[in-house]
């Protein structure tokens, strides 16, 4: 005679629900792992904008602070600086010019060498080629 097990009604009920409290918990844990996902992505975003918010912050309160200058340069000053910054980008631009044509030239002279070697190296190939025949 085989014995039957007896079981509580709160266990049969408690068996019928365990797989949808099962499930509802796993819907949670899933639920989390994707707001920390999310979170992880947005989060360096959030504050790399608080970061460009301070700057402003700081260089808008950096030219309140300016002001007037400690010190005004006379008229006569003023022409004597703006005339030699005149002056100065003028030689820049020279000084590009000429190093520009500089570069050029190196760089012709090299090709004119690389040539001639080549030159050379078909006339050499050309004369072997003679001497095998």
């Amino acid at each position: 005679m085989a014995i039957e097990i007896i079981y509580p009604a709160w266990w049969q009920w408690f068996q019928s629900v365990l797989w949808v409290v099962l499930l509802f918990i796993g819907l949670i844990i899933i639920y989390y792992i994707i707001k920390e996902i999310e979170a992880g992505r947005v989060t360096p975003r959030l504050a790399e904008i608080e970061l460009e918010k301070e700057k402003l912050k700081l260089m808008t309160l950096e030219y309140a602070h300016r002001g007037q200058p400690f010190f005004r340069i006379p008229p006569e000053q003023m022409e004597e600086i703006n005339k030699l910054d005149q002056e100065n980008i003028v030689l820049e631009t020279d000084i590009f010019a000429k190093q520009s044509a500089v570069d050029k030239r190196i760089q012709r002279l090299e090709n004119k060498v690389k040539s001639t070697k080549l030159d050379h190296m078909v006339e050499k190939i050309k004369e072997d080629e003679r001497k095998i025949r």
